[in-house]
């Protein structure tokens, strides 16, 4: 077998990371400015050239706006930003976002859960709800948060195979980050045992094909755990 050579983070990467984590948890805020490009560079303990590439790529990404001779400040990504600026959101990993975006983040789980299972009771797709259960059975040997986290993410996902809806397993591909992160923060205060429940009890109600059921108790599982990071 033949590993692959292991490529550490550039400084831009990491400075890019560094000041758009600080953007999405709110520590900086629409409207800041950001230091001087020399401050910057003081601070970060790097080149120039590195401040310049990073607010450029940050740029890209509408995080910021650099305006010629004021300086670099804080943009309304929500507002400015597009699919790349959301690929960027979801792949956050720097403490817990915003109570807004997390409220926005929930609130897209609403819906767009609620017709994956509305789908999937309706259709019982029998090799996608067995891979549900396998889900739930990785949940209930998860050792440590990095398997917890990906049983997660595989239970959803199974469900929305189920759908046969060919879109919506790549929707849920693509906030894959965002199941492992959340799931990660609610598994912090000991829930794990209720959560296993709570998705047992909705993989028998779709598999039963109980449609209100179903879609009642996933709003259920996905406000409890919207109240337990607002706990956090």
């Amino acid at each position: 077998m033949k590993f692959k050579p292991i490529e550490a983070p550039s400084a831009t990467e990491l400075l890019v990371t560094q000041i758009k984590n600080a953007i999405i948890t709110g520590q900086l805020k629409p409207g800041d400015k950001l230091p001087h490009e020399r401050e910057l560079a003081h601070q970060m303990n790097v080149s120039r050239s590195v401040i310049n590439s990073g607010l450029n790529r940050l740029q890209q990404l509408h995080f910021i706006h650099i305006r010629p001779r004021q300086g670099a400040f804080v943009a309304d990504y929500h507002s400015e930003g597009n699919l790349e600026t959301l690929n960027q959101v979801v792949d956050f990993d720097g403490g817990y976002y915003q109570t807004s975006l997390l409220q926005s983040i929930y609130e897209f789980r609403l819906v767009t859960e609620e017709n994956i299972v509305t789908l999937a009771a309706q259709r019982q797709d029998k090799p996608s709800l067995k891979l549900a259960k396998q889900a739930l059975d990785q949940f209930k040997q998860a050792v440590n948060v990095q398997e917890w986290s990906a049983a997660t993410f595989n239970f959803f996902h199974a469900l929305a195979l189920a759908s046969q809806n060919q879109v919506y397993p790549l929707i849920i591909n693509s906030f894959r980050p965002m199941y492992l992160k959340l799931a990660e923060w609610n598994s912090k205060d000991g829930g794990n045992s209720e959560i296993i429940q709570r998705n047992q009890d909705l993989l028998e109600a779709i598999s039963q094909g109980n449609v209100k059921l179903a879609v009642d108790l996933d709003h259920a599982l996905i406000e409890w755990s919207f109240r337990d990071l607002m706990r956090a």
